[in-house]
């Protein structure tokens, strides 16, 4: 585990997105994508380097208890479906509490913080800088704690993958995340200030 001053991460954030935001645009475009590069500077003999420590997508809905959440899901990732799907089916109450008067909606899609560079609390540091930029307006954040497709992950099925799901759990519940059903958990983004 390498240790990272909090302090030294740079952020890259990319967004792609026709037009102004706002309640009269196409709600299937109506997300805002940001996809986030986080890396740090490495010393290399002749002057640092950056490297590349993790990544991370979430999806932005400005307004999103003033929209019909089901209508922003037409051009959006799966995950933004599902924890759409989550949010108007099983738990519309958030979006009553948290979102009715016009605050917007962060779904965290993917993030990843490379293995060498886990622990010491770099992935809240990652998570609080980019809520902190990209969501100053976000009052509800949501994340499907479970772990991401790909090689090394284990089966969904298998006894190996529960535990990788109970780890998350644990690890973003410590964050500030709470319980919202199956496995997702949601924040409350007046908890960050405090």
């Amino acid at each position: 585990m390498t240790v990272i001053d909090p302090e030294s991460l740079i952020f890259e954030y990319r967004l792609r997105y026709r037009g102004t935001p706002g309640l009269e645009h196409d709600p299937a475009d109506y997300p805002l994508r940001w996809e986030v590069a986080v890396s740090c500077p490495f010393p290399a003999p002749g002057g640092d380097e950056e490297r590349q420590l993790g990544s991370a997508v979430v999806q932005v809905v400005p307004k999103a208890g003033m929209i019909n959440l089901f209508l922003t899901t037409g051009t959006a990732d799966p995950e933004m479906a599902k924890a759409v799907e989550m949010l108007t089916t099983d738990r519309p109450d958030l979006i009553r509490e948290y979102l009715q008067d016009g605050g917007d909606l962060m779904i965290v899609s993917s993030f990843e913080i490379f293995p060498e560079y886990r622990g010491g609390r770099t992935g809240y540091s990652v998570l609080n800088a980019i809520v902190e930029t990209v969501g100053r307006s976000v009052n509800l954040v949501v994340v499907h704690a479970v772990p991401a497709d790909g090689a090394g992950v284990p089966p969904a099925d298998s006894a190996e993958h529960e535990e990788a799901k109970s780890a998350l759990r644990a690890y973003w519940k410590d964050f500030g995340f709470e319980d919202a059903t199956g496995d997702y958990l949601v924040f409350f983004h007046k908890n960050i200030l405090v």
